[in-house]
C-alpha cells in the first residue's frame, strides 16, 4: 500500500517546470534546460527564430486584499534580489494547473486579479 505523502517545495516547483514546459510545446516552443545551474529555469525558442528566451517558472500564490482574489508571483531569487534582465526575460507562472506568461520588469512581486488575470498575463494552454 503507497502512503501519500506531504508534498516538498522541490516537487511542487519540479510540477510547476513540467506544466510549463508541457504549454510550452503545446503552443509551438522548444524547450531547453541548462545543464548547469542558471538563473533561468528553462530557455525557449520557436522553429525559424534564432532567438532564446530565459524563462523563470514561479508557482503562483493565491491572495486576498481588500476582498479581492489575487495571483501574486514572486520576482525575488533565494537572496532577496529581484531577477532583473541578465537573469531572465519572462517568468511562467503556474496555479492549478494554468500557466502564464509574464513580462520580466525587474520588480518583487507581479499581481493580477484573479478575475482579470487574462487581460494582464499571456495563458499559456497545455492541450495541443
Amino acid at each position: 500500500m503507497v502512503v501519500a505523502q506531504a508534498l516538498t517545495t522541490a516537487s511542487i516547483g519540479r510540477h510547476s517546470e513540467l506544466l510549463a514546459q508541457t504549454a510550452l510545446l503545446a503552443n509551438g516552443w522548444t524547450v531547453l534546460e541548462s545543464i548547469v545551474p542558471a538563473a533561468f529555469d528553462i530557455a525557449v525558442t520557436k522553429r525559424g527564430d534564432n532567438r532564446i528566451c530565459r524563462c523563470q517558472v514561479k508557482t503562483l500564490i493565491q491572495r486576498t486584499k481588500d476582498g479581492v482574489d489575487y495571483y501574486v508571483l514572486k520576482g525575488k531569487k533565494n537572496s532577496g534580489e529581484v531577477y532583473d534582465k541578465y537573469d531572465c526575460d519572462v517568468f511562467i507562472g503556474v496555479t492549478n494547473n494554468v500557466v502564464y506568461l509574464v513580462e520580466n520588469r525587474c520588480i518583487s512581486e507581479y499581481w493580477a486579479r484573479v478575475d482579470e488575470v487574462a487581460e494582464k498575463w499571456t495563458e499559456l494552454p497545455t492541450t495541443l
